[in-house]
């Protein structure tokens, strides 16, 4: 079965009270280097950019989020007491609900907490709703930017390869979601779209290939 990623991270350091949890409780995982091939040094890089990536099996995304979550709920007294999160405003405690797959697990639970402690009472069952309204929202598909597509199908008109990749790109590219799912990023008008330019650029650099061959002779 196709490991996809779980979540990334910094440094492997990072990684570790994930990487505890899965094998205390028998998951398979796999950890990816995906640093830039090239040193930061000289690409002017930076050390907030994600190098370690945690790959698990899909079917194990819902468990691993909730033995990741009871940990956290078990430990939440350990929270520094002047974590940015006691400043937040009740609407702003929400949109980390709403959006929990942009934030950590210890923030989602703390901003349940807090709002609890503020007399909203966010049940578990409220907070999951969010998460699941959230997950319909990241599984809808894409409508491709229209510059991009016009861009790609002049380029593969060409026979220019960056025209193939765009056309390619918004044909294939999937994403995935925070339930392991992996989906095709773009709606299907995109993407046939993106067939369409990636023909294009095939005929059109065979053509030019041959056209090259015969001024050769």
């Amino acid at each position: 079965m196709e490991l996809v990623t779980y979540k990334k991270f910094k440094t492997e350091e990072e990684s570790v009270p994930l990487v505890d949890i899965l094998e205390s409780n028998d998951i398979s995982y796999h950890i990816e280097n995906i640093a830039s091939a090239v040193d930061i040094t000289f690409t002017g890089g930076t050390e907030l950019e994600d190098k370690i990536a945690v790959k698990l099996k899909a079917v194990d995304f819902e468990r691993v989020d909730t033995l990741f979550q009871k940990i956290v709920a078990d430990n939440l007294d350990l929270v520094d007491k002047d974590h940015y999160l006691f400043d937040f405003s009740n609407e702003e405690l929400y949109e980390v609900l709403e959006n929990y797959n942009e934030w950590s697990k210890t923030d989602f639970i703390l901003a349940q907490k807090i709002l609890t402690d503020r007399g909203q009472n966010v049940s578990n069952e409220e907070a999951q709703e969010l998460r699941n309204k959230k997950i319909e929202k990241l599984r809808k598909a894409e409508k491709g930017h229209r510059g991009w597509l016009i861009f790609g199908f002049i380029s593969a008109i060409f026979g220019g390869l960056l025209g193939i990749f765009i056309g390619y790109h918004h044909f294939k590219f999937k994403k995935t979601i925070p339930t392991g799912e992996r989906i095709y990023a773009y709606d299907a008008q995109t993407r046939k779209r993106g067939l369409h330019i990636f023909y294009v650029g095939i005929v059109a650099l065979i053509f030019w290939i041959i056209v090259w061959l015969l001024d050769l002779k």
